[in-house]
């Protein structure tokens, strides 16, 4: 596909005038909110709903993901939405209506999300922005009181999710990792059978995401769509002209803002694979290779992606498959473990089934689901983060192994890993990818 005709010089200059005239507002009006750093004790404090109190809950952003976080927290008997925030107001129509037919009037709308945690009256916020959004968004909250759902991954490098832990930490919050398998009976069993030792040694685990992906051709930069606070969509990341092909969804193709399919539908793989080894700790080693084949757009991310996670006593392995492929055991988007006495394999969020002995005969399997936002909200009245089926420690390190990947990707090349520090070993060049230049004042504080 040939790229569509650019804008020409006039249109480009006056673009580049109203997003320059955006950003001075925007820095006139800041110091309404802080950026960075805790609330002012007499403005945050600590919220605890009682056992029977309802949860008065935020949800920021709702085109794609967030749009079944209204759905889901509807659901719930002891929930209520009373904001939603989205920077494009020509999404929200949807998760409008659907809060209304359940509270009998519309909740609250605010298209700057620190408007969100400026109120009081908010208990907890779950977020479903771009990824490059969900550490700060996160910290911010729990500056502010908040509790907080995060989705997956929970950051864009691995510094964040670090900070946002120690966030979590430092002012008790409550805060979910968007992982819902981890609340899915069907795995939870399935999890309970590796650690047992029926599978014998578990010596490697794979992760596949062979999700079809095509091409999203190149389109030149246009002006930002009315109704678009583009100022606050681009958040930490760099000034750039608007582009639909970095924009709704198309987003995880670019580094600015997410991180390839690894990172987005593999990060719940990643998770499992993760879990399943039993490993809490950054592996030794990462190393990486494939590209986006097949096709020429504006995308960045690899559409074919090989990852090797090695451990002193086990290896993970992760495949990203955009383009036409064959599954493996039944899998396409799943994981497949492999122990001294046979072979586990997950087939989708909920299923499992086994393979034992020499000849891989069909061995226990099973199925069953589970109901991830109620796990948060009982934590949320209970104060126990230890509760939480995937609490945002959980959600730091499988994200992290994703980055991980990303980054031994980008370099080209296998990176030895500080285990300890999460950091790489002598490797200066490296060690500048877990973290990224942050644009003022959106920025994901050193020490929270």
């Amino acid at each position: 596909m040939q790229p569509t005709k650019p804008l020409d010089r006039r249109a480009f200059l006056q673009q580049s005038a109203a997003l320059t005239a955006a950003l001075s507002a925007f820095e006139a009006s800041a110091s309404r909110v802080p950026a960075a750093g805790p609330p002012a004790a007499d403005d945050a404090p600590a919220k605890k709903p009682s056992a029977n109190e309802t949860i008065r809950v935020a949800v920021i952003g709702v085109r794609g993901r967030g749009l079944e976080h209204v759905g889901s927290l509807l659901r719930q008997k002891d929930a209520r939405i009373t904001t939603i925030c989205d920077v494009d107001r020509n999404v929200i129509g949807r998760a409008m209506k659907q809060v209304a037919g359940r509270n009998g009037s519309e909740p609250n709308y605010v298209q700057d999300l620190r408007r969100v945690f400026d109120d009081k009256e908010i208990d907890a916020v779950t977020i479903a922005t771009p990824n490059h959004w969900h550490a700060l968004a996160t910290i911010w909250a729990c500056q502010a009181g908040k509790d907080v759902y995060v989705e997956k991954p929970v950051s864009h490098n691995v510094t964040e999710g670090r900070r946002m832990v120690e966030a979590a930490r430092k002012y008790g919050r409550i805060v979910q990792t968007g992982t819902q398998c981890r609340s899915h009976k069907g795995i939870q069993d399935a999890m309970a059978f590796l650690h047992s030792g029926k599978l014998g040694n578990v010596y490697m685990a794979k992760g596949l995401c062979y999700k079809p992906r095509g091409s999203i051709g190149h389109k030149a930069d246009a002006p930002v769509p009315d109704g678009v606070d583009y100022n606050i969509w681009l958040g930490a990341a760099p000034v750039r002209p608007f582009n639909p092909n970095r924009f709704h969804y198309e987003w995880h193709w670019n580094w600015d803002y997410g991180n390839g399919d690894l990172g987005n539908q593999g990060i719940h793989q990643m998770d499992l694979a993760r879990w399943g080894l039993n490993k809490n700790e950054f592996p030794r080693s990462a190393q990486a290779s494939g590209g986006r084949y097949g096709y020429s757009d504006d995308g960045q991310t690899p559409n074919t992606l090989a990852v090797d996670l090695e451990f002193d006593d086990a290896l993970l392995q992760f495949e990203v498959r955009g383009l036409k492929t064959n599954d493996e055991l039944g899998v396409r988007v799943g994981d497949i473990f492999y122990g001294t006495e046979g072979v586990l394999a997950i087939t989708s969020y909920t299923h499992w089934q086994t393979f034992m002995g020499s000849k891989l005969e069909k061995g226990p399997g099973g199925d069953g689901g589970g109901d991830h936002f109620a796990n948060f909200l009982a934590a949320v009245k209970s104060r126990d983060a230890k509760t939480l089926h995937a609490d945002i420690e959980q959600g730091h390190l499988s994200s992290a192994y994703c980055h991980l990947g990303n980054i031994a990707y980008r370099l080209g090349r296998k990176l030895a890993i500080n285990t300890s520090a999460e950091s790489f070993l002598n490797d200066a060049e490296a060690d500048r990818m877990l973290t990224r230049p942050y644009r003022a004042p959106f920025v994901v504080p050193e020490k929270v």
